[in-house]
């Protein structure tokens, strides 16, 4: 039952991790190239802001990358709280550098005045839905440590 649903998992994850890829390479400079000829006074923009789009997208992949490395732990060894809880870590401070680019990005296009409303809500759900993942990472890190000093102390 593990091994279907370890399997399960690795498949959503590396569907998810596809599908940003493909978002990232195909949508979203199209996405900027409509942005431009709509708003031809955001222009000088469209570079810095793919590129801080492209910069969040490497610490996403090296989390997704991450939750596989765990899924195969845990699948192919018996559960090694150590190295989950490194795993946790990384993944807790690659969503902490996606918060701090987001945050810079959103105060420094609200600066320009080149915050369209629409950017600013996908922008703030972006960082909501970090945040709770960080959040998540934080939480089952710190039930893994209870866990690991309780069977210690036993």
């Amino acid at each position: 039952m593990q091994k279907i649903n370890s399997t399960i998992l690795s498949s959503v994850t590396i569907l998810i991790g596809t599908i940003i890829l493909l978002l990232c390479v195909f949508v979203l400079p199209k996405v900027a190239q409509e942005t431009v000829l709509i708003h031809p006074e955001v222009t000088y923009l469209k570079y810095p802001v793919l590129l801080g789009m492209y910069a969040t997208a490497l610490p996403f992949f090296y989390a997704i990358y991450e939750t596989l490395i765990m899924i195969q732990i845990i699948e192919y060894q018996s559960i090694n709280p150590s190295r989950i809880v490194q795993g946790l870590n990384r993944i807790k401070y690659s969503a902490f550098v996606i918060i701090v680019f987001y945050v810079l990005g959103i105060f420094i296009l609200d600066y320009a005045n080149a915050l369209p409303p629409i950017i600013a809500v996908m922008g703030f759900g972006i960082l909501l839905v970090t945040i709770m993942v960080g959040a998540g990472a934080s939480f089952i890190k710190n039930i893994l440590i209870k866990y690991q000093l309780k069977l210690s102390n036993s």
